[in-house]
């Protein structure tokens, strides 16, 4: 059975608190992803150039969002 999430974007007025790496004019949006149990899982951040990072960390970076959100459960780009 595949997990069901769901997918929302965050206001920008609340970004300063989930960004860690980040300016905030280098961000398009950012995506609180919640679990099945409607529970945040973790944020996603897409780049005004298009890449997507999990958490706030530009260590780690995703072509997409299926493939950020995939390694957000997954655990992946996590310190």
């Amino acid at each position: 059975m595949e997990e069901t999430i769901r997918i929302r974007s965050v206001d920008e007025s609340d970004w300063i608190h989930t960004l860690k790496g980040f300016q905030a004019d280098e961000i398009k949006q950012l995506l609180a992803v919640y679990g099945a149990d409607g529970q945040v899982v973790g944020n996603i951040c897409e780049s005004v150039e298009g890449n997507y990072y999990i958490n706030g960390k530009p260590e780690f970076t995703y072509a997409s969002l299926q493939a950020a959100a995939g390694a957000l459960f997954k655990g992946e780009g996590e310190s």
